[in-house]
């Protein structure tokens, strides 16, 4: 699951995108939108992409929408609206609640998603503090680090630069 904070019309937004499995083709995701007035859910399935162009089926529909993104900001283009987003992660004390707390065992970490490994931050044998950055991995295009949950020493780096993993996928051991 990556979480995530929006910003549209000065208003934040908590987002949540987590990938589904499904029998059907393409990609299936979860987006769960928390509002102040409560939570939104939002099934999506992507029909097919070429470039920022997206056939995505929507909570049932299927829509055509362009995707753009420049840094920190997603432009969608969606039903005759264009809509920019501001993109952020969460703030380092809401993320304390996804990240698990130190603990004395090793710790496995695996790909919450489909995507492409950018970069690795620490190898075999590294020590690292809990909260540093493991590698960079690029999903829906957009880049995400992956953070140490404890501090300790890498035992099992399972991943290189430029290959992509899929969900499940076993990427870092913390010991």
């Amino acid at each position: 699951m990556v979480k995530l904070e929006a910003s549209y019309n000065n208003r934040t937004y908590a987002v949540e995108l987590e990938t589904k499995k499904s029998s059907e083709p393409g990609s299936h995701f979860e987006i769960k939108i928390h509002r102040p007035d409560g939570e939104q859910v939002v099934p999506v399935r992507v029909v097919s992409r070429a470039q920022d162009h997206w056939t995505l089926e929507i909570d049932g529909q299927i829509e055509d929408v362009l995707i753009s993104r420049k840094r920190e900001e997603v432009l969608i283009d969606w039903n005759n609206r264009t809509f920019t987003v501001q993109i952020g992660r969460p703030k380092e004390k809401r993320l304390s609640d996804s990240v698990p707390t130190e603990s004395q065992r090793a710790l496995s970490l695996t790909a919450q998603m489909t995507g492409k490994v950018i970069a690795i931050l620490a190898n075999e044998g590294e020590e690292v503090k809990m909260g540093q950055g493991l590698a960079i991995i690029e999903a829906m295009k957009m880049q995400n680090e992956l953070k140490s949950p404890k501090s300790g020493m890498v035992i099992r780096c399972n991943i290189r630069e430029g290959e992509t993993v899929n969900t499940g996928d076993l990427l870092f051991e913390i010991d």
